[in-house]
């Protein structure tokens, strides 16, 4: 939001130094993003929280400053406003918990224009006040209202008297009832956009957009001018669903304050006699109390407030402070509980720790006492972000970077990687390409590896941490780590030759559950059908599957228009957390035995088989099993292949005569005949 730093002066009532006006805003929370130097004057551009709705004024704004100085803002002029009679049109609420307040007044014998046929002109510091803060000018009276919202925050909008078709009624839409709005986009609402309708048509869609069929224009000499509190939750959201973020809409979704509706009107009123005339009606009020925010009283310990600023402030200091914020305060004499009711602007106030964080503001954060933080050499079980942490420092030490997407994707790529079972369709998307909760982590780090490869990335190794969503009976959130290796470089370093496989791969993967310190894990084959069927495996722990890895199924390719294959794992990251610690054991003093054998084993058998039969018939001596060599072809039968392990064995009671050893062998060699015809090589 940018404004005028002598609007601000003149709200607050004195000068202020430029730079330090900069800090004291950025130091309140109030970011500044940038000041423009002016003639006599300079802009400033300050990044609002959304939490601060209430600053989304200069008013907003001056009142954070004066409350810091501990002043009082400067007294505003008393309105002189002539009202006379009772509008004719009448305005029915169908939904006060959506619209709790509806202030309006009937303005007739209006004219844009003077004598000569030329458009009036507002005086220049409201033009220039309005082309600062970025808002184009339409004409006199969208003009005068713009600057009303600018100055105290209230959106305010007129309708043509002459082109509203009887009363007026503030509804929910039926279902696709259509509406032109004033950029001439014409939408077709849902049941839960708010409208404001005459007796034929929508009008406006509430807090966000009037109809081009209703608006004013420099012909226009009749208008009925409406000041509402819409409730937030009933307008965030709608104008991003059709592509539209208005001032309004801002201010309105992030609440205004519900007791500024009839101060805007009489404000908006006094500026349209003054600058173009007419006559005004009174203004009616259609309102219900019940359905208006209320105002909870907030119990603040100032003991807990203390201890947690590390300040000694009294209850009179703390509820000085208060009342430059406008937050009312009540105790009894010595009571440590002060009772606090938050002002009508400020929604983000809720609890205690809201109430302190005010104080800290005031007080200055760079006031606050400082003290040395007291060190314990006392040892924790490591929570699940610093097991997470852990893991991405030692993914990122295997020369891999991190990346982080939105937790939103686009429906149609999920789609296309056949990842759509229990997919979230998201409401109200930030755009059309981020409208589903991702179900997997491969869709965004695919984004990322086609973003990169255009650019010419010949080599990418990245991973993400985060959660993915489905919906079954309930919602469901866990956390996954997942990687890409894309291998395409076409020239090595000396140091290096090949490229990136799937051995590759698979030792990166035994590295990190290693580094987790994961126990009795297997690999199968994968049955994914994001990965190739013959270059991939699934990782099972304790029988449960835990995660994937391998690369990439060809269809997968296909689908998203990628010419060279890579590499993926996804991971269940909760799985890899052990908790288990490790024992030291005491080495034993006899020697070690080893035996290296060979076997023919026929092709459509795999290693994890065959290391089970040798472990379960090794005996209880057994400490080492290494899978040494892998050879195909020679004089090996048809569909065969030689496998040749290392074995090692080790007794912490004995030495381990040749007897045992050839007994031991002969029971592996026999077992894996008799179940698998594996054939020990000469």
């Amino acid at each position: 939001m940018k404004i005028l730093k002598s609007h601000l002066e003149e709200k607050i009532g004195k000068k202020k130094n430029i730079s330090k006006l900069a800090e004291q805003l950025t130091m309140l929370g109030l970011e500044v993003d940038s000041v423009e130097s002016l003639k006599k004057d300079y802009c400033i551009d300050i990044d609002l929280t959304p939490n601060r709705g209430d600053c989304f004024s200069v008013l907003g704004v001056a009142r954070e400053i004066a409350a810091n100085d501990c002043i009082k803002l400067k007294k505003e002029k008393s309105l002189k406003v002539n009202l006379s009679g009772k509008p004719i049109t009448n305005v029915t609420i169908k939904d006060y918990d959506a619209c709790p307040r509806y202030c309006y007044s009937e303005i007739s014998n209006l004219s844009s224009k003077d004598k000569n046929n030329n458009v009036k002109k507002l005086p220049e510091f409201i033009n220039h006040r309005l082309e600062i803060a970025g808002i184009n000018s339409i004409n006199p009276i969208v003009d005068i209202l713009n600057y009303v919202m600018l100055d105290i925050g209230q959106p305010m909008h007129a309708f043509d008297k002459n082109k509203i078709d009887g009363d007026i009624q503030v509804r929910f839409a039926k279902s696709n009832e259509k509406i032109i709005l004033l950029d001439k986009q014409k939408i077709n609402t849902s049941q839960d956009c708010l409208l404001i309708t005459d007796k034929k048509k929508p009008i406006a869609l509430a807090g966000v957009m009037g109809s081009y069929d209703s608006s004013v224009d420099l012909e226009t000499n009749a208008i009925i001018l409406e000041s509402a509190f819409f409730s937030p939750k009933s307008i965030r959201g709608k104008g991003r669903r059709y592509g539209i973020q208005t001032d309004a809409s801002q201010r309105y979704e992030r609440g205004v304050d519900f007791e500024l509706q009839r101060k805007a009107l009489l404000f908006a009123i006094s500026l349209i006699h003054e600058h173009i005339g007419g006559v005004s009606s009174d203004i009616k009020e259609i309102s219900s109390s019940k359905s208006l925010p209320s105002r909870k009283l907030i119990n603040l310990s100032i003991s807990t407030l203390n201890n947690k600023l590390g300040t000694s402030l009294s209850i009179t200091e703390v509820k000085k402070i208060l009342t430059f914020l406008e937050i009312s305060s009540s105790s009894g004499p010595g009571d440590p509980l002060v009772k606090l009711k938050p002002p009508s602007h400020r929604f983000d106030l809720e609890i205690e720790a809201d109430i302190i964080e005010e104080v800290a503001r005031l007080v200055g954060y760079d006031k606050l006492p400082l003290e040395k933080v007291k060190t314990s050499f006392q040892e924790f079980s490591k929570t699940a972000y610093q097991n997470t942490l852990d893991l991405k420092k030692f993914i990122a030490s295997q020369n891999f970077q991190e990346v982080i997407n939105y937790s939103f994707i686009d429906d149609r790529l999920q789609e296309k990687l056949g990842l759509t079972k229990g997919m979230i369709k998201v409401q109200n998307p930030i755009n059309e390409k981020l409208n589903s909760m991702r179900t997997s982590l491969l869709p965004g780090l695919l984004n990322n590896l086609i973003s990169n490869s255009k650019r010419g990335a010949s080599f990418l190794k990245i991973f993400e941490e985060g959660k993915v969503f489905s919906k079954n009976k309930k919602i469901s959130e866990l956390n996954r780590f997942a990687g890409i290796i894309y291998d395409q470089e076409k020239k090595k370093g000396w140091r290096e030759s090949g490229s990136y496989n799937f051995f590759s791969q698979k030792e990166f993967i035994l590295k990190l559950l290693n580094f987790s310190n994961l126990q009795k894990i297997i690999l199968k084959p994968s049955s994914s059908k994001l990965l190739h069927p013959k270059v991939s495996a699934d990782i099972f722990k304790a029988g449960k599957k835990i995660g994937s890895f391998g690369e990439i199924h060809p269809i997968v390719l296909k689908k998203v228009n990628l010419k060279k294959s890579f590499f993926y794992f996804e991971l269940d990251s909760l799985e890899l957390f052990n908790e288990k610690k490790v024992e030291l054991i005491e080495p034993s003093k006899y020697p070690q035995v080893q035996r290296d054998l060979a076997f023919t084993v026929p092709e459509h058998l795999i290693f994890k088989d065959i290391e089970s039969a040798i472990i379960k018939n090794s005996g209880n001596n057994l400490i080492n099993l290494k899978l040494f060599d892998l050879f195909k072809g020679g004089d090996l039968p048809k569909n065969h292949k030689s496998l040749a392990f290392r074995i090692t064995w080790q007794s912490k009671k004995e030495t381990l005569d040749d007897l045992y050893i050839e007994s031991i062998v002969k029971e592996i060699e026999k077992n894996l005949k008799d179940n698998f015809k594996v054939e020990l090589r000469g």
